[in-house]
């Protein structure tokens, strides 16, 4: 059986806990041993996509995002202007 502490835990954590040891015990040791470090696997991965989220949102604020929108609207109009101009001096 696998200990966990119970002492000061929720009511609620101490169900599930106890419903998790419970789902275990059908499962043999190396069956246990995949089940929980697939979990752990998933655990992380969960914090990692957060934290790159919330690094994400740190650098990438409203006012970068509305520059780049607007550069990248303004480039190929300004990249037309100059093709335009230089055309009309070639010919003159």
């Amino acid at each position: 059986m696998i200990n966990m502490k119970h002492d000061n835990l929720p009511l609620k954590l101490r169900e599930l806990q106890s419903c998790i040891e419970a789902e275990l015990e059908k499962y043999d040791e190396e069956e246990r041993g995949v089940i929980l470090n697939r979990f752990l696997n998933q655990l992380e991965m969960k914090r990692h996509r957060a934290n790159r989220l919330t690094d994400i949102k740190e650098v990438w604020r409203a006012p970068y995002i509305w520059l780049i929108v607007a550069g990248g609207i303004a480039l190929p109009v300004l990249l037309y202007v100059i093709f335009v101009w230089s055309s009309l001096l070639l010919e003159a």
